[in-house]
């Protein structure tokens, strides 16, 4: 039996997938009103631009920078919080936990995380620095914000419109537009005189799989770790972004 449940009374928002784990349904729902409402604000107001997918770029990327900006806006902000452990007067461990998202509310506090695309071992660092924190009393429950499976689905059919609309086209023509690593463009260049319609079908994977694989942070890798009992006893509301979130384009 999965250690984490859905439950479509809470936080419904159109376009998104949610799962709790450890009550945290009862606790957001019965305990944390004014949270909750500010979360279901946030969720109805975001929304992806497929450009935002195509054109990408490294660092913080623009769909992080756009929820996240949502999320500051409610004062849920960037924490850093020093915990030691005495033993008879004597500093034994010291550590500093980092939470992007942050906020105290008068029963307790909460902490969110935006993990759009990294690789997924990042959920690990998120689930722990989250117990950690619980387990201090620091954390009444961890919320994080990933792709939900229909989004991970669609984003292959992003990359496919974008070239159909911008075919034809060079290597020239398509770097102006895309941003990818140097072994994705190797790859691609492999593809780039072919016929069209096998030429967008393999460039299109390669420039998902790049960038959106198996090994980055998707809903799928996070309830692996969920199973898994990493994070545990902290509850947590897992929040999956759906292809509904997506605007789509004529012509990106």
């Amino acid at each position: 039996m999965p250690n984490y449940y859905p439950n479509s009374d809470i936080i419904n928002v159109p376009g998104y997938e949610v799962y709790f784990t450890r009550f945290a349904d009862s606790i957001i729902n019965d305990h944390f009103k004014d949270a909750k409402a500010e979360l279901e604000d946030i969720l109805n107001s975001f929304y992806i631009d497929e450009k935002q997918i195509v054109e990408g770029g490294g660092g913080r990327s623009s769909i992080t920078q756009t929820l996240a900006a949502l999320i500051d806006k409610y004062g849920w902000l960037k924490a850093n919080i020093e915990s030691e452990h005495h033993v008879r007067g004597k500093v034994l461990t010291s550590e500093s936990h980092e939470v992007d998202h942050y906020k105290s509310f008068v029963q307790g506090n909460i902490g969110l995380e935006i993990e759009w695309n990294n690789k997924d071992p990042f959920y690990d660092r998120d689930l722990e620095n989250f117990r950690k924190l619980h387990q201090i009393g620091e954390l009444s429950l961890g919320i994080i914000i990933t792709r939900g499976a229909s989004l991970q689905r669609e984003l292959l059919q992003v990359y496919t419109r974008f070239l159909e609309e911008l075919h034809p086209f060079d290597m020239a023509k398509l770097l102006t537009r895309i941003s990818s690593s140097d072994n994705a463009k190797s790859v691609i260049a492999k593809f780039i005189d072919l016929p069209k319609e096998e030429s967008i079908k393999r460039i299109a994977a390669a420039l998902y799989y790049s960038k959106y694989g198996a090994a980055t942070t998707h809903m799928d890798k996070l309830l692996l770790r969920l199973n898994r009992g990493v994070g545990n006893p902290c509850p947590f509301i897992l929040i999956g972004i759906g292809s509904e979130r997506l605007i789509k384009n004529e012509a990106v």
